[in-house]
């Protein structure tokens, strides 16, 4: 896997990220991996330097769309043909990366993402259901089901990249990935199981879940008729 950059963006994470750096460092075979301090106010960055990973940092906190850029712009500067998103909160597991990668390189596709839900239904709580109606809104836009739009871990290929950083338009968000597929890009699914986070709590309790999926489903249908 010398050919995929692995992006780790992180805000607040200190806690966290040791065991993810352990557990892709536990693979067969060790995946590059940069880190994107997203203007953290806790050790994140020393964290980094302790343990030897390469990581990159923003002065301020500017959102997981720019921490995810600028993973990307040091992805192309560096040569690597595809990128891997992954979470420094410890829900996404390390066993599941060569499948994605596998699956990526053998369909030549453009993103590829790890859904939970592909197999097998998730607990009916704010956040799936909230999955849910953006699930639909995509089918209802562009004809193809995807069962985890909001899922965190997805490998994009160079051609995804390059789109992302040449604009701000674009992010790791379900309403680009609805434009995608609009527009022909190939984007598909493969299982996998995610676990909750390990330390620390989630910006997105009920009311957070609520309005996530009001600005995406808006976000969809606005792109995809002003953009049509």
């Amino acid at each position: 896997m010398k050919d995929l950059l692995i992006i780790i963006p992180a805000y607040n994470e200190a806690e966290n990220l040791p065991d993810v750096i352990k557990a892709l460092r536990g693979m067969v075979d060790t995946p590059q991996i940069l880190v994107v301090d997203d203007g953290s106010l806790d050790d994140t960055f020393d964290i980094c330097r302790k343990l030897g990973v390469k990581a990159v940092r923003h002065k301020v906190n500017l959102g997981l769309s720019s921490a995810i850029r600028t993973g990307m712009q040091y992805a192309l500067v560096k040569g690597y043909r595809y990128a891997m998103q992954f979470d420094a909160d410890g829900q996404h597991d390390a066993s599941y990366v060569k499948e994605l990668y596998d699956t990526i390189k053998k369909s030549g596709g453009d993103i590829v993402i790890g859904s939970r839900y592909l197999e097998s239904k998730g607990n009916a709580n704010a956040r799936y259901m909230g999955g849910r109606v953006i699930s639909g809104c995509i089918r209802f836009m562009t004809g193809k089901k995807i069962k985890d739009p909001t899922s965190g871990m997805r490998v994009y290929s160079d051609r995804v990249m390059k789109l992302f950083t040449e604009s701000s338009l674009y992010s790791p968000e379900p309403d680009t990935l609805s434009y995608l597929i609009k527009k022909g890009f190939k984007v598909s699914e493969t299982g996998v199981e995610m676990k909750e986070r390990m330390r620390g709590k989630s910006y997105l309790d009920i009311v957070g879940s609520a309005r996530y999926m009001f600005r995406m489903c808006t976000s969809i249908l606005f792109i995809s008729l002003i953009r049509s």
